[in-house]
């Protein structure tokens, strides 16, 4: 009878030890869970705005690049004026066709292709002048 005592207060001194670990071990999990919820929503936030200010800062450097090829003046001795450029580069970004853009400015066509190749190579591509890949040569 002591004996059966005795295993019977082990078993339910075991199942209250099982119980409070596995109790401790499911509040952990809990807390583990919204800390990591809170670190997902701090890391959204700073991709958020990591995003607004990458998009900032490019519409900016856009607006500085069409600005100071605005007030670029050309050049008296150039064989390739810049005011040239400028209009090629700005039909090129509305969708124009090397060709049509060779008709409208009265340009030959190797001094077009030219300009769209440097602009493409200096890493200008992000304008539509891009889709014209099939009509530009490439000169290596």
């Amino acid at each position: 009878m002591l004996n059966t005592f005795l295993v019977f207060a082990v078993i339910v001194s075991s199942m209250g030890l099982y119980w409070s670990t596995t109790r401790k071990m499911f509040q952990r999990v809990q807390s583990l869970e919204r800390d990591l919820q809170r670190i997902s929503d701090v890391v959204g936030q700073l991709a958020e705005i990591q995003m607004r200010s990458y998009q900032k800062s490019s519409v900016r450097l856009e607006n500085m690049d069409e600005r100071i090829m605005e007030l670029s003046v050309p050049s008296q001795d150039s064989s390739l004026p810049l005011e040239r450029r400028h209009q090629v580069l700005a039909l090129a970004r509305q969708g124009v066709g090397l060709e049509d853009i060779v008709q409208r400015l009265k340009a030959p066509v190797g001094e077009a292709e030219l300009i769209l190749n440097l602009r493409k190579y200096m890493g200008g591509e992000s304008s539509p002048a891009g889709k014209m890949d099939g009509q530009v040569k490439q000169y290596a």
